[in-house]
């Protein structure tokens, strides 16, 4: 996927990543180290969308250096698998609450989803939204 994604790589990444998998999501560490982590995610509106807590690595990395790489694979093997990188952009208002919830249900049983938002709720959220601006597929 080049720095302007075409409709075909875009479409391509969209029924990639719709079925629920774990995207393990690399941040710069203050001392240049890469940091990953595993994390829910969603992808809608052309953006992956992760919630997280501003108690995290990951979010004080992106406050310093916003530069974020995301790989989702297919299990158990990871035949298949995107590594999108980006610029990310930190959410911080009301309007992460529907994205979280649409990451909750991605991930929860349907009859644990309000008690997962009502506990998500009393934390200190935010969303990492990640408009794709490279992409490798295998």
């Amino acid at each position: 996927m080049s720095a302007t994604p075409s409709r075909e790589d875009l479409s391509r990444l969209s029924d990639f990543l719709a079925p629920t998998k774990i995207a393990v999501v690399a941040t710069v560490g203050q001392d240049g180290m890469p940091q990953l982590t595993p994390n829910w995610y969603v992808y809608q509106d052309g953006r992956i969308a992760i919630s997280t807590t501003k108690q995290r690595l990951k979010y004080r990395h992106l406050m310093r250096d916003s530069r974020l790489a995301v790989c989702v694979l297919t299990e158990p093997l990871a035949q298949e698998y995107v590594s999108v990188r980006g610029t990310a952009e930190i959410i911080d208002d009301e309007s992460i609450w529907p994205v979280t919830e649409a990451i909750v249900r991605r991930y929860v049983r349907p009859e644990r989803v309000q008690a997962r938002m009502d506990q998500l709720r009393t934390e200190d959220r935010i969303i990492i939204s990640l408009k794709p601006e490279r992409a490798h597929f295998r």
